[in-house]
């Protein structure tokens, strides 16, 4: 007995009782076949048979793009699946047969993470493959699960004046969007850095966070080059000049909050590469704040007391030099 009739059979679907899939039929043919005998959509019938097999029923409109990059395109189209979102050991990954054990195995060797089937019709997945690996309609994608008001979240901030200004709002182009939601993420996950770095086919955004660089998201070149020249705008650098090294810097305000930018874009062979550091100058901290070790802070104490000399703050990137300065 195909396993999708013994999944109807199971929900008491009326009818599933004389169902018979045709020995050898495919999984969209099966899909169809039963549907049709039910008088149900795919959709309808993956909503019904789910409960029984213990699954949730996937929704392929909130796929994260971070878990497309452990499944590869070929894989995801071999074994009819879609990745949903990934964390540090699970993936959740859509699929119309959940009994494909060799599937299972399949993906976990990919993605080096335990997988968590859910439920979704072969057509389905088929649309949100195409969709989702198609880098154009990937960022597309990834701005539709967005909130409206990410267009004016972020705000530039004249430096020479700390209090709010009223400034125009902000054009709700999607590469705005984007760019925006690069600094609002960059911003909520504590990153020190944001890196918007071009490759061949495309670009990634990585935050550093607590001294460790952490993908964020792919881009397509042409997404990634408008956002360089968005960062670009913000801290008042030439977008027209993509030959040479330029520094520039902006104060923005962002959720309530005031952030300094430190901009810096070098031109690479591909495309140009960004550099922000986020500052936040509202979390300054007293000098015993700092978590220095009790016998370094009474030595640093003891030496800003002499008339003279120098103190060398040293450390790699992120270590927090700037915080303790």
């Amino acid at each position: 007995m195909h396993w999708l009739v013994a999944a109807a059979q199971r929900a008491q679907i009326a009818g599933a009782a004389q169902l018979q899939v045709a020995r050898g039929a495919t999984l969209n043919d099966a899909w169809d076949s039963v549907a049709r005998a039910l008088g149900l959509s795919s959709r309808e019938l993956a909503q019904r048979i789910a409960p029984g097999m213990r699954l949730a029923v996937a929704d392929l409109e909130a796929g994260e793009p971070r878990a497309l990059k452990l499944i590869p395109e070929k894989i995801a189209r071999k074994h009819h699946v879609y990745p949903l979102r990934e964390d540090d050991r699970t993936i959740v990954v859509a699929t119309a047969d959940p009994t494909d054990l060799g599937t299972e195995q399949a993906l976990e060797f990919a993605a080096g993470r335990r997988v968590t089937f859910q439920l979704a019709p072969p057509g389905a997945i088929a649309e949100a493959i195409n969709a989702g690996y198609s880098p154009d309609r990937a960022v597309e994608r990834l701005l539709t699960t967005v909130d409206a008001e990410i267009a004016d979240a972020v705000r530039v901030v004249d430096e020479m004046e700390p209090e709010t200004v009223a400034v125009e709002e902000v054009d709700a182009a999607p590469v705005v969007k984007l760019s925006n939601l690069i600094l609002r993420e960059g911003v909520a996950s504590g990153a020190s850095d944001i890196h918007i770095e071009p490759g061949p086919k495309g670009g990634v955004v990585r935050f550093r966070v607590d001294g460790v660089m952490r993908v964020y998201m792919h881009l397509p070149a042409a997404a990634l080059n408008r956002v360089v020249s968005r960062i670009k705008v913000l801290g008042k650098l030439d977008i027209a000049d993509r030959l040479r090294p330029q520094d520039g810097r902006a104060r923005i305000e962002l959720d309530g909050g005031k952030f300094d930018l430190r901009i810096s874009t070098v031109p690479t062979r591909d495309a140009e590469k960004a550099v922000i550091r986020i500052l936040r100058p509202d979390t300054t901290r007293q000098l015993d704040d700092c978590r220095l070790a009790q016998r370094e802070l009474v030595r640093i104490r003891q030496l800003l007391t002499y008339r003279d000399g120098i103190v060398i703050v040293t450390g790699p990137t992120g270590s927090g030099k700037t915080t303790t300065l």
